[in-house]
């Protein structure tokens, strides 16, 4: 297979490149929650601008920064990797933190899988992600990354208004409306979108979002306002699977028309496999709510206190599709909240310290209405039902010491206490495979240190190494929706066995920026070493593994360099990440032969290499045009290492004509060569199964300001 080394090498050559004029500073929120200069940042960050990809999906946009690889499935439906395979249920759902404005869109104990379905990036101004382990400020969830989509710019004063549309009936319109006053600002914006035909049967969905903000100030004091809101009708597409891919071929009279392979290629290379849905009853409801008040107090003494009371509402409805007996699960939650915190600089060091304290209410239920002929184990009815109260507590302090001036320490600790309390309102043991607990309360304690040491090698260079460590207590599904095999397990009959999951990382980064000649030009290279304790996640099985260990280690790198010359501005963004991820114990499954997993092994949805480039063209200021290209590379889809999808290469093009001063233009063009691919490939129950990619699609937008 052909590796994208000769960006390695043109990363090599910048990096050793005698850099001597200093770029404009570039700010970044996310790791203390104000603004900092990213260069002296003591960790990696990738900034992404939302609105650079003409996408109805959140998962496009992420895909451009280093090492991140969110796959789609059907409709707004995806699974995340950040530093890590991409993980499925409560290991995908609690791995990664995504926060709006600083603060997490869910719960932790409640996260969703499908987390950015809940996310407004259409009116976000950009996007941070940190790979690995957050600061002290963020506490579970931010294991393998975290990412933060930030709001716009609510100073400017203004109106707009986007219209979009494309193929398989796909729509978009966005409205903004902001006002700037003398001590007051207001802004407002409303998106609605859909994919009304869809590109595979019986598939589409309708969503709605909504951004309220208000920003006033009242002496030393500023006050931010904001209330968010987003509602999600799905029709889901479930995953395809051909003739060809199927042990059992007794399974292919359930299969949709359309789906022989009789050279057993996948379904996502068969046309009519790959558009077909072979579950037009799924579907996905999906409401989610939420505000938040920031006042931020300047004291007589140049210190900043700052408080941050929040709350959130979510509720969803779907069909379980990718189950056997396809139920039909309820979840909800709500929270209120408050993060506070302290901000002050001393002789030496400017500290921060906070405490944030988070209460939840949640529910679940899991019903099975119809017989599940060869699964004749999960029986009819109530599979689940139960309550949950979440209570986090969470004291922290963040500094960073000026040891010359060249050296900066930052230093970070952050406890943070979990208490769930449960209420089964069924009947608790065993009921056909399924386990449910008795009603009983369960509490974790969890400390994460944080040290990195900055150099300045030159005004505009820094050398870091950070060590940090990341922790989640487990999500309520990992604990209380258990299987018949569970109960042997660590949480019966002694819960108080069961640990939270913990990441040791180790990071060594480079980063750099110039700006002089016409040229500017920005630059980092990241190598990892990560080590996981107490991986909670479900084997082959569908069993729960609570003591999991696991490796993870690799270099990441990426460049974004501008050209002015007489025949107009260049720029090119390049990426590239190569990292192993392994298995470091050993597991027998038995219900799955093959699928046992042995230390050493590669673990599975996990591509050793992810790249990208972007190389844009601007010939006059009101034209411009770029070409983009991502790169997937070969990974198993089981964690046998027996089977694999070969990955896979797409280009995209977009252009951007700007006919007046308030009027806008944009064309794309995704999968220019019309690739067949897949978005996602992994085996179950012995058969390859995928969420075929799109095929080649168009998209045009009108914005118009006033």
């Amino acid at each position: 297979m052909n590796k994208p080394t000769p960006l390695i090498a043109l990363f090599a050559m910048l990096v050793a490149a005698p850099i001597v004029a200093v770029a404009e500073d570039e700010l970044v929120v996310t790791a203390t929650r104000t603004a900092q200069v990213k260069l002296s940042h003591p960790s990696n960050i990738a900034s992404l601008n939302p609105q650079d990809h003409l996408s109805l999906f959140p998962t496009d946009i992420l895909n451009a920064a280093a090492g991140v690889q969110v796959q789609r499935g059907g409709g707004q439906e995806h699974l995340t990797a950040i530093r890590s395979p991409v993980f499925v249920g409560g290991a995908g759902a609690g791995s990664f933190l995504y926060l709006e404005d600083g603060i997490a869109m869910r719960a932790p104990a409640f996260a969703n899988v499908n987390a950015l379905m809940d996310a407004i990036p259409e009116l976000s101004n950009k996007v941070e992600i940190i790979r690995g382990p957050g600061s002290a400020l963020y506490g579970s969830n931010a294991v393998h990354g975290l990412v933060n989509f930030i709001g716009g710019n609510i100073n400017e004063s203004g109106n707009e208004i986007s219209v979009a549309g494309g193929s398989y009936g796909r729509y978009q319109v966005i409205a903004k409306h902001s006002l700037r006053g003398k001590n007051a600002a207001r802004r407002i914006g409303i998106v609605f979108s859909g994919d009304a035909e869809g590109y595979r049967a019986d598939s589409g969905f309708e969503q709605q979002k909504i951004k309220m903000e208000g920003a006033w100030t009242q002496g030393a004091t500023t006050y931010h306002f904001a209330v968010a809101g987003m509602n999600l009708n799905q029709e889901t597409a479930g995953y395809a699977i051909a003739y060809g891919d199927l042990e059992d071929t007794s399974d292919a009279t359930n299969l949709p028309l359309g789906c022989q392979a009789p050279n057993l290629a996948p379904a996502y290379e068969i046309e009519s496999c790959a558009k077909s849905n072979p579950n037009p009853e799924a579907y996905r409801d999906a409401r989610a709510v939420r505000s938040y008040l920031r006042i931020a107090h300047t004291l007589d003494s140049g210190a900043t206190l700052t408080l941050t009371p929040y709350m959130r509402d979510n509720n969803m409805q779907f069909l379980m599709h990718f189950l056997p007996t396809q139920p039909i699960e309820k979840n909800a939650h709500s929270s209120i909240g408050i993060q506070s915190s302290y901000a002050a600089s001393a002789t030496l060091a400017d500290y921060i310290v906070g405490l944030d304290i988070e209460h939840s209410w949640g529910s679940l239920s899991e019903i099975q209405s119809t017989p599940a002929d060869r699964f004749n184990n999960y029986l009819l009815g109530t599979h689940y039902d139960y309550d949950v109260r979440a209570a986090v507590i969470a004291p922290y302090v963040h500094s960073v010491w000026a040891i010359s001036d060249k050296i900066d320490i930052t230093a970070g600790l952050r406890i943070e206490h979990t208490r769930y309390d449960y209420t089964n309102n069924t009947d608790s043991g065993l009921q056909g495979r399924l386990y449910r607990p008795a009603s009983r309360s369960d509490n974790f304690t969890d400390i994460s240190p944080k040290l990195a040491v900055s150099f300045a090698v030159r005004d505009n260079q820094r050398l870091f190494i950070n060590l940090a460590r990341a922790a989640r207590a487990p999500q309520v599904t990992d604990l209380y929706r258990l299987r018949d095999g569970d109960k042997a397990g660590p949480l019966v009959p002694s819960p108080s066995a069961l640990k939270s999951e913990t990441l040791d990382s180790l990071e060594i980064g480079y980063r750099g920026s110039y700006r002089d000649f016409g040229q500017d030009l920005s630059f980092e290279v990241n190598l990892f070493a990560m080590s996981k304790r107490n991986h909670h996640f479900r084997d082959a099985d569908d069993l729960y593994v609570t003591n999991g260990k696991t490796e993870h280690y690799g270099i990441e790198a990426e460049i974004d360099w501008q050209h002015t010359n007489p025949w107009g501005v260049w720029d090119i963004a390049a990426n590239v990440s190569f990292a192993e991820h392994r298995y470091a114990f050993d597991r027998n499954v038995n219900r799955q032969v093959g699928e046992n997993i042995a230390d050493g092994n590669r673990i599975d949805s996990a591509p050793r290499w992810l790249a990208g480039a972007k190389i844009g063209w601007q010939p006059l200021d009101n034209l411009n045009t770029s070409l983009q290209w991502n790169y997937v590379g070969s990974y198993y889809i089981d964690a046998a290492n027996t089977a694999a999808y070969k990955g896979h290469q797409l280009l995209d093009w977009q252009i951007q004509y700007t006919p007046l001063a308030n009027t806008t233009l944009k064309a794309q063009v995704e999968n220019i060569a019309d690739v067949a691919y897949a978005t996602r490939a992994d085996k179950w129950f012995g058969n390859n199964r995928y969420f075929p990619g799109e095929g080649r699609r168009f998209t045009l937008s009108l914005t118009q300001k006033f």
